[in-house]
C-alpha cells in the first residue's frame, strides 16, 4: 500500500473534481487498464478542505506495484498515462519526473 497526501494548487479544486468525475465515468476504463498495467488493485482518492481554505487529495495505491506506481506512471508512453501525468502536475503542481515528496511516514 502507498498513501499520499497531495496539496492542490488553490485555483485547482474545480479541476481536480472534473478531473475525479472523469475518471470515474468516462474514462473509467482507460483509468483501470492503467491500473492493471501498473499492478494496482486499488486506487482511491479523497478530498480534504483544510481549516485555512486549503485543499489535499488523499491517495491510497493497493496492489503490488503500489510502491513503483509513480515512477512507472512518469516513465509510461501509453496516452491515457501521459494525460493523467499531467493532469497530476496541473492540479497538485508535482512534475512526475522530477524530486517527489518523500513518502508519508506511518506513525499509528
Amino acid at each position: 500500500m502507498f498513501a499520499m497526501a497531495a496539496p492542490i494548487l488553490p485555483d485547482q479544486v474545480d479541476t481536480w473534481r472534473a478531473w475525479m468525475t472523469e475518471v470515474n465515468g468516462p474514462r473509467k476504463a482507460e483509468f483501470d487498464a492503467s491500473n492493471a498495467r501498473h499492478g494496482l488493485t486499488g486506487h482511491h482518492a479523497w478530498l480534504q478542505a483544510n481549516p485555512d481554505g486549503s485543499h489535499v487529495a488523499i491517495v491510497i495505491q493497493d496492489g503490488p506495484g503500489a510502491d513503483g506506481y509513480i515512477g512507472a506512471m512518469a516513465a509510461s508512453e501509453d496516452a491515457f498515462d501521459q494525460w493523467f501525468v499531467g493532469k497530476v502536475a496541473a492540479v497538485h503542481g508535482m512534475d512526475l519526473n522530477g524530486p517527489l515528496p518523500p513518502p508519508a511516514q506511518q506513525l499509528l
